[in-house]
């Protein structure tokens, strides 16, 4: 399990060169509520690709705002990325999702490139 190297987009010319790391079957990143963290993936590949994205204690029973119920966000959240697309996730959006410690785990999708902007 690798660190993935993120691009720091805090610059003074306003522009910076994106680190673009390889993903493996699984490989980690450390979240920063409330940062923008963005995370690029593409797939170079022939064929669809998922990549799981998940903190490291998910809740198993997430209470769903207005109701009663509950959904299981302990497996993660699977993006699904086409042969040749580029899917992009804002990881403040998710934050149910990457509940823990801070380490994120990306994996099931190894040669997927990957640039975490934060």
């Amino acid at each position: 399990m690798a660190v993935l190297t993120s691009t720091a987009l805090q610059s003074a010319s306003g522009v910076v060169t994106a680190v673009v790391n390889t993903a493996a079957a699984s490989d980690t990143i450390t979240y920063i509520a409330g940062s923008n963290q963005l995370v690029e993936l593409f797939n170079s590949g022939g064929a669809s690709l998922t990549m799981n994205i998940k903190g490291s204690a998910p809740s198993a029973a997430y209470p769903i705002a207005g109701t009663s119920t509950t959904t299981d966000l302990s497996a993660g959240l699977n993006v699904l990325v086409a042969a040749g697309a580029t899917r992009i996730v804002n990881l403040d959006k998710i934050p149910a999702y990457l509940a823990g410690n801070g380490t994120v785990t990306l994996s099931g999708a190894a040669t997927m490139k990957v640039t975490i902007y934060a």
